[in-house]
């Protein structure tokens, strides 16, 4: 089974006899993928970086427009995201640096988020919970959005609800197990944005030490 922290991998086919296995294996690593595919010749890297080696995984290649939609998609349904890469290929570059992009501001939330019970209102809006830290959701909203969303399935009213880039809190109320939350729209080259639910934390519970 392959491990569910992995919301992407990229699966190398470098056409050249000779592999730069280091720079394939950091260009994964700096993106934000934490398992690739491919040659044997990368395993020595994946060791060095700290970054999983998988044989045999099967892709396909995507536009630098579209890449994005299919790792949300993939992790909507629980799955990974196989990126095939040609060695220098233009095209297969330019969606590398689309998703570099995209996971600088937002990787942890698809590496680390699994399906939720939570559901959204907002017509191509999702929600993740991170497996790690359950208290913790992620509202996933493609532009254009509206000026509120009703988030239903939670128990209890959250301590905070935030922007994820720039961390700006929004507005929200909690009635009848109903979450409407306000939506100010946000300057950004995304078209996919995120806003984290902060339910209650187990250290909230740690009363205050004074000496």
């Amino acid at each position: 089974m392959i491990n569910p922290d992995f919301a992407i991998i990229l699966n190398f086919n470098p056409t050249g006899a000779n592999v730069n296995a280091d720079a394939l294996v950091r260009r994964a690593r700096d993106i934000g993928a934490r398992a690739v595919s491919g040659r044997e010749e990368l395993k020595a890297a994946c060791e060095k970086y700290t970054i999983a080696y998988l044989p045999d995984q099967a892709g396909q290649h995507y536009k630098a427009d579209e890449v994005v939609d299919a790792l949300l998609a993939a992790r909507k349904a629980g799955q990974a995201l196989v990126v095939d890469v040609d060695g220098e290929d233009e095209a297969d570059q330019a969606a590398l640096d689309a998703l570099n992009a995209w996971m600088h501001k937002f990787g942890h939330t698809v590496n680390e988020g699994q399906e939720s019970d939570l559901s959204a209102d907002a017509a191509e809006a999702f929600v993740l919970t991170n497996r790690h830290a359950p208290y913790q959701a992620y509202l996933f909203l493609k532009a254009p959005y509206p000026a509120e969303v009703k988030v239903t399935g939670l128990t209890e009213a959250p301590n905070r609800i935030e922007w994820i880039d720039g961390r700006e809190e929004c507005e929200f109320v909690f009635e009848n197990g109903v979450l409407t939350v306000q939506l100010k729209k946000q300057e950004s080259p995304f078209a996919w944005q995120l806003v984290r639910i902060q339910g209650h934390r187990p250290e909230d519970d740690i009363a205050e030490t004074k000496f």
